[in-house]
């Protein structure tokens, strides 16, 4: 029995790779002109903005798995990060490569530092919340000034929001891995990823499945469109983000460190991209992303995103705004994890919303699927 794939993100790509792996016959449908949903890369001007910011851990579990990091001509990006706060900036790296960073830094005692590798430890408990996790493990002020201003645009919510289980792996994947970009930009994981499917239909978008009676298929669409296609009540919450890419002359901003402010403020982060990857800003200028979990205006954003670097708002230019409807699936405390992708014998699901908010998540996802759906 030949398999259909309907949907060209990371978990359609990964379920269709499975079954090719498997000796399957496979054909994969996507609605838009290309492959990548969420992670893909638009090239304007000389620059190159992915659709949301985001990087890429190469100690991700599928990633690692899937050996794609030496096909994307992968950097890495700078495991410390600069904390604006009402005194002044603060930078606090892994203690691993920078422990006197680690061990001075005024953002946290040290043994607060020492309870968040007690926290990745602990035992799971999904009936607490990330935030209520991790301030009975200790971190006090490192909390405030750390781990919630940079988790926040991790999950793109608040952390009384996000199950504690969840967030634990979430956090234990930036420890165990390196976060980075190809030279290409986010796209190229997907670009790779596609090259290894063998049958892909382009514009194509799906409004039934009738048309595949007699295969089997994996429906990886958004989680909206699944619940359209399969009229089944969609549970999973979602958060949207805002991102904004300006450009400043070249060598106006130095650092390839991400920014965080543990300061009241809708960003939630800002980095300057073409100082980590060089090829995402022609030479005689800086690309620097910014994100919200808020929608506000671009005059708005401009005006605080020139706070978070200390440069006069008429120094920036807009290069391009992205609105992204459920960027991410939020887990609450409590929720179950889904436990098969089976809706019948011919149709599977898969999406990073029945996994991990995550790119790991999604590809996860594809996988099982797929697994699941050979085992039928």
């Amino acid at each position: 029995m030949s398999y259909v794939v309907i949907g060209g993100g990371l978990a359609g790509l990964s379920a269709a790779i499975t079954l090719q792996e498997a000796g399957e016959s496979v054909e994969l449908y996507e609605a838009s002109d290309d492959l990548g949903g969420r992670v893909r890369s638009d090239y304007i001007d000389g620059y190159i903005l992915d659709r949301g910011f985001q990087l890429i851990n190469s100690g991700y579990s599928e990633i690692k798995r899937l050996q794609v990091i030496e096909e994307i001509d992968f950097c890495k990006s700078d495991r410390t990060i600069d904390v604006i706060t009402p005194f002044g900036i603060s930078s606090i790296g892994d203690p691993r490569l920078h422990p006197i960073l680690a061990t001075r830094s005024p953002l946290g005692s040290l043994a607060e530092k020492i309870s968040v590798l007690k926290f990745v430890g602990d035992k799971p408990n999904s009936s607490i919340s990330l935030r209520d996790a991790l301030l009975a493990s200790g971190t006090g002020d490192l909390y405030e000034n750390v781990l919630k201003p940079f988790l926040r645009g991790v999950f793109l919510t608040d952390l009384e929001n996000i199950d504690s289980s969840y967030g634990r792996e979430i956090i234990k994947s930036f420890v165990v891995g390196d976060s980075g970009l190809p030279r290409a930009g986010a796209g190229a994981l997907s670009e790779a990823l596609g090259a290894r499917v063998e049958n892909v239909i382009l514009n194509n978008p799906i409004d039934s499945l009738q048309q595949f009676a007699g295969k089997k298929v994996i429906l990886a669409t958004d989680a909206h469109t699944t619940a359209k296609l399969t009229r089944i009540p969609l549970e999973t919450g979602f958060a949207d983000s805002h991102t904004w890419y300006h450009a400043l002359p070249a060598g106006v901003i130095s650092s390839k460190r991400l920014r965080v402010t543990s300061t009241a403020n809708p960003i939630v982060n800002s980095i300057a991209l073409s100082n980590v990857v060089s090829q995402y800003a022609p030479e005689d200028k800086t690309l620097i992303s910014s994100t919200a979990i808020s929608s506000i205006t671009d005059e708005q954003a401009l005006n605080e995103i020139a706070k978070f670097w200390g440069i006069a708002p008429s120094d920036f230019e807009l290069i391009k705004r992205y609105d992204i409807r459920n960027s991410l699936p939020v887990f609450k405390p409590g929720k179950n994890g889904v436990t098969s992708a089976r809706i019948n014998d011919e149709l599977f699901i898969a999406g990073d919303y029945l996994t991990a908010g995550s790119q790991n998540g999604a590809l996860l996802s594809g996988r099982l699927a797929a697994m699941e759906s050979l085992a039928h």
